[in-house]
């Protein structure tokens, strides 16, 4: 028995609905949102070590990567420098009241470092290389799995070996100024004038015009004329250490409170529309250049053969007053 073909158009329009709608119709939910246009100037960061130092609550690492992030979102880093006087030592961090040792493989806390040590030594260190044997003993496919599996737990082991490592290495030395913000990827340069040093470096990066953004971190209101330069040359500025009066002359200043929480990376796509916005304004401002309203008018004499009169240098009465004016006036009194 065959069913009627209308019953089977409809239980094909009921199993595809959207056959019936049409292609102009669909919400405007699934259109894709335009993409923020990211800043493609170069930013070249300059900082006082002396002048503008981070909490010291949070390590100076720590602190330079933030600053960078910060950095990063007004365009591409190109240039990262810090100028530290040599006598600049770092303040001692804050410890905890109950320093424990975490493991970062399984989770254990341990009282003493040394006991931490012997735990990894002991269990994570035989574990990790029964499981690279287990692997280096597997052929074809199921060492491609083997390796797959176990991917996370070797990379997490190597991150903790990693951290115990370079722990080791701090607790064997003071840590330096120079050694931190090398190790965030800071260009450092000692000098017992740091101030003078970062205007000297700011002068050359806007003589040389590679940068679009300068971001300078300092207190110094010595900077001001610097500031005012740049913004003549159409380099935009941006200051760290928004407590001191250098930020009246940027463009934009932060707080190093306000780089940590991550507001001036927040801020920085409007601040980039901002400056985008300006700059089309300025291209497109009409001036006005106020032309010369005097112009010479050449009289030629009744012979036709030169320049007899110039109307901007004739003084004395004007043109509608005659002499005989003047002398019947004259004349009447």
């Amino acid at each position: 028995m065959f069913r009627p073909p209308s019953l089977l158009r409809r239980r094909t329009l009921a199993a595809a609905p959207g056959l019936l709608a049409p292609p102009f119709f669909c919400p405007l939910s699934t259109a894709a949102a335009p993409a923020a246009r990211k800043p493609t100037a170069a930013v070249a960061v300059l900082w006082d070590l002396a002048a503008s130092r981070p909490p010291t609550t949070l390590p100076l690492y720590d602190a330079a990567v933030r600053l960078h992030l910060a950095a990063t979102s007004y365009g591409h880093l190109r240039l990262s420098a810090a100028f530290v006087h040599p006598s600049h030592r770092l303040p001692p961090l804050a410890a905890p009241a109950a320093t424990t040792h975490l493991c970062r493989v399984c989770g254990r806390r341990f009282r003493a470092r040394d006991a931490l040590l012997r735990h990894f030594d002991a269990i994570h260190v035989r574990e990790h290389a029964k499981r690279l044997a287990r692997i280096d003993s597997s052929r074809g496919g199921r060492r491609v799995r083997l390796a797959a599996a176990l991917s996370l737990k070797i990379s997490k082991y190597e991150k903790a070996a990693r951290e115990l490592t370079e722990g080791a290495d701090a607790a064997a030395g003071v840590a330096t100024p120079a050694g931190e913000l090398g190790r965030a990827g800071v260009s450092v340069a000692l000098t017992r004038t740091p101030a003078a040093s970062l205007l000297e470096r700011a002068q050359q990066v806007l003589d040389e015009g590679s940068v679009g953004c300068l971001m300078l971190v300092s207190g110094k209101d010595e900077l001001a004329s610097m500031l005012r330069v740049a913004r003549e040359r159409g380099v935009r500025s941006v200051v760290v250490g928004g407590e001191s009066g250098l930020a009246r002359w940027a463009d934009v200043g932060f707080s190093w409170a306000e780089v940590i929480a991550g507001k001036a990376r927040t801020a920085a796509p409007s601040v980039s529309g901002k400056w985008r916005d300006r700059d089309m304004l300025k291209r497109l401002e009409w001036r006005y250049e106020e032309e010369d309203d005097e112009e010479e008018v050449v009289f030629e004499d009744s012979d036709g053969d030169g320049v007899e009169d110039l109307v901007p240098k004739a003084k004395g009465k004007p043109w509608w007053k005659l002499d005989s004016d003047g002398e019947d006036s004259s004349n009447g009194c």
